[in-house]
């Protein structure tokens, strides 16, 4: 990298002291969205069902060689392997910090010096501040279990940004590549991310990176495809796949869910509303096909890079089906779900970057959509708390049960239960 290169860079992005100050408020904003998260902590789904009870009933390096939905889960093993370390009471609080300290490390990403690729400062401040208070996004706030789409964005923005010029920071994005790589299916559409910007910059980091990937991927598709290819859902006509309720999908929950927020409004078989979806996918689509066809490198990486999470998540959703209902219908209802993030973001910032361009069609149609969008940041601020379901008494019963007892305790959302193997020696 040249001198003029490494000279913009020092001067695009935030002293240490500074970053420090942002991780802080991004955490804090992250808080305000969903404070029981903090001060109510509970366990949720798999962080307690799975990646805990592992840890607990098996012990860390066992369970973190364990397979789940067909893929190595790295990310949410770690954290529970590191609740193992602090009292039983306290494990549901330490999942949740840690899957809000990887929420809000975006935040610091985009600000870095490295992250000058993507414009000045202040503009990657606004998309930053776009993240933060994403509509449409309050599964993302649950748990550890649904870190991984956050570190994933993580992941890419380390991608995407100048190599690092020194030892410590090829140390950090080698260790976030590899993690999110090794923490479900994301690194299939990075790699070829990788080997794109390889070629453009011509330099041997981003192949350190394809190569990385690659070797992934190739881990992730042989537990996927040879070792257990029943571990995802099958869903055959089932799927309820056809071009209606794709359209209703992409405008209700990825256009409208960015700009009025959650809603199951896809769900609705009104004609007239159909009419009305496909207005919205159009106007919707036009954005993104400008932001592709104008923006810089990076931005175009990133809306294949959400393009690609999208088509994966309706190709094989992981969401249960009820009978007689299709697991695309289940998905229309599914306001604020974890596969509606990065389109919904994507989308966020090509409406940003259009009301920044010189093109008076894209300011015109942008200028009233940010408008609409702060009003769906406000609607959307509050993310739901959980249901109570008494975890201080089951960390009580858990006390008191002799070593040896399958101590059973329920978490959100209902029917949901920890099962631990009582240790001899409990904390």
């Amino acid at each position: 990298m040249s001198a003029i290169t490494n000279h913009q860079e020092r001067h695009s992005g935030l002293t240490p002291w500074h970053q420090g100050a942002v991780f802080l408020a991004a955490c804090v904003i992250l808080v305000s969205r969903r404070p029981d998260a903090v001060f109510h902590a509970q366990f949720f789904a798999e962080d307690g069902h799975i990646w805990f009870a592992d840890a607990y009933n098996f012990g860390w390096l066992p369970a973190l060689l364990r397979t789940q939905d067909g893929y190595f889960q790295t990310l949410p093993r770690l954290a529970a392997s590191l609740a193992l370390l602090v009292p039983f009471s306290l494990v549901p609080l330490v999942l949740n910090l840690i899957a809000i300290a990887i929420q809000a490390i975006p935040a610091n990403l985009l600000l870095l010096g490295r992250s000058s690729v993507w414009g000045s400062l202040r503009y990657r401040a606004l998309l930053a501040g776009i993240y933060l208070a994403l509509p449409n996004c309050f599964e993302i706030s649950f748990g550890v279990t649904e870190s991984q789409w956050p570190f994933a964005l993580c992941a890419f923005l380390l991608l995407a940004a100048c190599a690092p010029q020194g030892t410590p920071g090829r140390i950090v994005d080698l260790a976030v590549i590899l993690l999110c790589a090794l923490t479900g299916p994301f690194c299939v559409p990075l790699f070829p991310i990788a080997l794109v910007l390889a070629r453009k910059r011509h330099d041997r980091w981003h192949l350190v990176l394809s190569l990385i990937l690659a070797v992934c991927c190739l881990v992730q598709a042989w537990e996927l495809l040879i070792t257990n290819p029943s571990a995802r859902s099958h869903y055959a006509n089932a799927l309820g796949a056809a071009p209606a309720p794709f359209i209703n999908l992409l405008a209700g929950n990825v256009y409208l869910g960015a700009v009025i927020g959650g809603n199951s409004l896809a769900a609705h078989g009104n004609p007239a509303l159909f009419a009305f979806f496909l207005f919205v996918a159009l106007v919707g689509t036009f954005i993104i096909a400008a932001c592709l066809l104008k923006s810089p490198l990076e931005m175009k990486l990133f809306l294949f890079f959400a393009a690609a999470i999208l088509a994966a998540s309706l190709i094989s959703p992981n969401t249960g089906v009820p009978n007689g209902v299709t697991a695309w219908g289940k998905l229309a209802i599914s306001g604020g779900a974890r596969y509606w993030f990065l389109p919904t973001l994507a989308f966020a910032w090509s409406v940003l970057w259009c009301f920044r361009s010189r093109i008076s069609v894209l300011k015109f149609i942008s200028a009233p959509l940010l408008f609409l969008m702060c009003l769906g940041i406000l609607r959307d601020w509050r993310h739901p708390a959980f249901t109570e379901t008494h975890f201080a008494e089951s960390v009580q019963r858990f006390k008191a049960a002799p070593p040896g007892t399958l101590v059973t305790i329920p978490e959100y959302p209902a029917g949901w239960t920890v099962k631990l193997a009582k240790h001899p020696n409990p904390d």
